[in-house]
């Protein structure tokens, strides 16, 4: 379970099912409803379209994300792998290090599973950087 490609693998298919909220948001209006207009009551319609502007750009840090792990994966090179792990790594905690202060302080966030799910990428890429093998 040391190995990179391994570790990549998981990365990516969870970040995969993380970013299943952001599409669900984009394709299906209620789920937006539901999801993230609830959070802010009496919100008018220019704040709908900023928070789904700001969810466009969620979506192609996602996948932007998603491609540079899946690309990851290639990588035959122990050191070369370390550093793509570490730098995976450090995209990871920034994307959720936010979502976790805003669950502990008692803030709108992802759901706990995508936040859980988010958190385990992160950590697996960790592990990666740390004790990856080829």
């Amino acid at each position: 379970m040391k190995k990179f490609k391994t570790l990549f693998i998981i990365a990516l298919i969870i970040d995969l099912i993380a970013s299943l909220p952001i599409v669900l948001i984009k394709l299906m209006p209620e789920m937006a409803d539901e999801m993230l207009f609830s959070q802010f009551p009496g919100i008018n319609d220019p704040g709908k379209e900023a928070l789904m502007t700001v969810f466009d750009v969620f979506g192609v840090i996602s996948a932007s994300m998603i491609v540079a792990v899946a690309v990851a994966t290639t990588i035959k090179e122990k050191a070369t792998a370390k550093k793509a792990a570490l730098i995976l790594f450090i995209f990871h905690v920034g994307w959720v290090l936010m979502d976790w202060i805003n669950f502990l302080v008692g803030k709108g966030g992802p759901p706990l599973a995508v936040l859980l799910l988010s958190s385990v990428a992160a950590l697996a890429l960790g592990y990666a950087w740390k004790k990856g093998e080829i």
